[in-house]
């Protein structure tokens, strides 16, 4: 049995670790009992990961359980498990266990998961360092209807269990000396903060004692000073007392003269204040004066610098009408060029993506030979370049064709009067299976009618549709909202209308929002996206022979808005709208 052994992989998520994964998954779906009974083929599903879904195909090709053959499914989401007997799980996609469980609820399936925590999953496999080990869960298994085999017990996780609870019992203990240590150096250092007083106390005291006899000492000689000091005292004071008599006196007479002088001072201010209200009325005419003057000075400069303005912009006018004629011949002539040579390159582009077709289609065709009269005589190697060649001519047959499509738009464009609400409505039931799937909403505002090229216009808001529904959010219901608004007219063109295509998906960064209109521009790999990136490059050709212009305005993880305008110049005569 494999399960009692452990084997080093390498490190990383290489071929040979993916191959030892498959046989992990395919051991334990065999060595678990309670599937539903049945003739048919034993499906294993798995969620999102591509590599592993093609080891388990090799892996499984040769291997029955329950004497049933078994059949690999890759699952996009958690939506299409009907069917699935054993569902794998990575935690590197970021999904949450107990929502998958939920969906487990409604079908038989056991789930094995991978680097997941042991309490919520059936069975876990963990990586390290490419090693795997396996944690069972029973209670999870026994509620879900599945029982494990005794190997299959035997072999998990008994030894990493008991490396858990030594580790938590020796954390808890740590903790308990740690805290009786805080404690004790707490006590030892209140007993050193009480010896420290103490001896300041006693210190203190014997240095009061030796001042207490020093004070003694010293106040028998005060005594006796102090006698003759106050004998003295008593002289000074009644000198003072006849010396502030007579200064009480000199404090009356002063008090008189401060206050005619006060008087003096109060009649003073009030002849300054008149003067003051004198000058203030004459300040105020003499500044209207000024203004007045000022007024009629900015007047006199006023018309001189308009007149010699109006003079100059008369001038700069008629030269720049000059310039702008001799421009537009320019234009004109360059436009013409522009056209000549863009019918040339869509020739080319026809022409070359044509003939690429016949070489493309032989080495496919080999590659398919190879794989249905061959694939038992090569090695695993071999058959796995054989997968990867044909993938690549796929790839490439889809590029030549969507080179064709590009080169192909507007070739027979015709221009109408188009409902745009009823191409809309056209549009969004091409996309019917696809809304059922994931419950994406499509929600039209304002749609006006307008002109323009039926045809094209309908293939635009196919791609945007398409991206808004493609770029969602895992485990988001994605919502598109599409409204348009016609424009005020222009000197150049008379009959403009712009719409906005807003969607709450994946979202696109600021730096990459001036690549995507590029043809074969992708910002995700194919396997999590498909597509080949000519979509947005589709869009701005179409709205290139609208004579508008389209834009993108987007933080990512914040879904996307995509603008856009078409603009003519009135024509008497167009088709009808239907």
């Amino acid at each position: 049995m494999f399960l009692g052994n452990k084997v080093i992989a390498q490190s990383g998520y290489g071929q040979f670790e993916a191959e030892k994964r498959a046989i992990y998954i395919l051991n334990i779906a065999e060595q678990t009992s309670g599937y539903k009974q049945s003739k048919k083929k034993f499906v294993i599903g798995v969620l999102k990961d591509k590599t592993t879904a093609r080891s388990l195909v090799r892996r499984a090709s040769k291997r029955t359980i329950n004497d049933r053959p078994i059949n690999v499914k890759l699952v996009e989401n958690l939506n299409h498990l009907k069917g699935v007997d054993v569902l794998y799980v990575n935690k590197s996609y970021n999904l949450e266990i107990e929502q998958i469980l939920v969906k487990l609820n409604r079908y038989p399936t056991l789930l094995i998961t991978e680097n997941y925590n042991f309490e919520p999953s059936m069975i876990n496999i963990s990586n390290l360092n490419g090693d795997f080990i396996i944690d069972v869960n029973t209670n999870l298994l026994a509620q879900y209807g599945f029982t494990a085999s005794t190997s299959l017990l035997e072999s998990s996780l008994k030894s990493v269990k008991n490396w858990k609870e030594l580790y938590t019992k020796t954390r808890i203990v740590a903790q308990e000396q740690e805290q009786i240590l805080q404690e004790q150096q707490k006590e030892l250092k209140e007993q050193r903060k009480e010896v420290v007083d103490k001896d300041l106390k006693i210190e203190q005291e014997q240095k009061r004692v030796e001042n207490l006899e020093e004070l003694t000492k010293s106040q028998r000689k005060k005594f006796t000073a102090t006698s003759d000091l106050l004998k003295e005292l008593e002289n000074r004071y009644s000198i003072q007392k006849d010396l502030v008599t007579s200064k009480e006196k000199e404090l009356v007479d002063q008090k008189n003269l401060i206050r005619k002088q006060s008087e003096f001072l109060k009649t003073q201010e009030n002849q300054i204040q008149l003067q003051k209200e004198i000058l203030g009325e004459q300040e105020e005419k003499l500044s209207l004066q000024r203004k007045i003057n000022w007024l009629l000075l900015s007047l006199i400069l006023s018309t001189l610098l308009f007149s010699f303005y109006f003079y100059k912009t008369r001038k700069k006018e008629r030269l720049f009408v000059k310039n702008l004629e001799l421009k537009n011949e320019e234009i004109a002539k360059k436009s013409k060029i522009l056209s000549r040579q863009n019918s040339e390159l869509e020739q080319f582009a026809f022409i070359a993506s044509h003939d690429l077709q016949e070489p493309l289609h032989t080495v496919t065709s080999f590659s398919n030979f190879l794989l249905e009269d061959y694939y038992d005589q090569l090695d695993d190697m071999g058959k796995e370049n054989l997968v990867y060649i044909k993938e690549g001519c796929d790839r490439m047959s889809i590029l030549i064709r969507s080179l064709l499509d590009y080169s192909r738009i507007g070739a027979n464009r015709k221009l109408e009067n188009i409902d745009s609400k009823k191409l809309l409505n056209n549009t969004i039931k091409n996309f019917t299976a696809t809304i059922e799937e994931t419950g994406a909403k499509v929600i039209l505002g304002n749609m006006p009618k307008i002109k323009g090229y039926r045809v094209e216009l309908g293939l635009l808001f196919q791609n945007l549709i398409s991206n808004g529904i493609k770029f969602r959010k895992h485990n988001k219901t994605p919502i598109i909202h599409i409204y348009g608004e016609k424009l005020e007219k222009t000197d150049v063109f008379d009959s403009r209308w712009q719409f906005h295509v807003k969607d709450n998906g994946i979202g696109i960064s600021e730096k990459h929002q001036n690549e995507i209109f590029n043809i074969f521009k992708r910002l995700h790999a194919r396997d999590e996206y498909e597509g080949t990136g000519i979509g947005l490059a589709h869009c701005k050709k179409i709205i290139g022979f609208h004579n508008g212009d389209i834009s993108v305005t987007s933080k990512k993880g914040e879904g996307s808005r995509f603008s856009f305008t078409i603009q003519f110049k009135d024509e008497p005569e167009l088709i009808e709208a239907v």
